[in-house]
């Protein structure tokens, strides 16, 4: 087996892997739950790859833009975002407009 390369959402969430950022501002750590952000990219129409993450990403200590993400095994900084249904069915409705 060789090594995975993550290029895309998809790879990080067939492989149970979250997304780790690292804030190129202030070096803040954080991890985002693959499957929500996978979800959230969809519902907003933007594009899931790596390369274009950074663009709508940011960091919750500064407001900084990530540098570096990586797949991390590690729990979600934030474990309820994204967690409640009914607030996904108001995005999708507020989005539709």
């Amino acid at each position: 087996m060789g090594t995975v390369k993550f290029r895309t959402l998809f790879d990080f969430t067939r492989h149970q892997m979250n997304v780790g950022c690292v804030c190129g501002s202030c070096a803040h750590e954080g991890v985002v739950h693959c499957d929500r952000l996978a979800r959230w990219c969809f519902l907003k129409r933007l594009r899931g790859t790596v390369d274009a993450l950074p663009g709508f990403l940011r960091c919750s200590h500064c407001g900084g833009r990530p540098m570096r993400i990586r797949p991390t095994p590690l729990p979600p900084t934030f474990p309820d975002w994204g967690a409640d249904e009914a607030a996904w069915k108001r995005m999708q409705r507020r989005l539709r407009g």
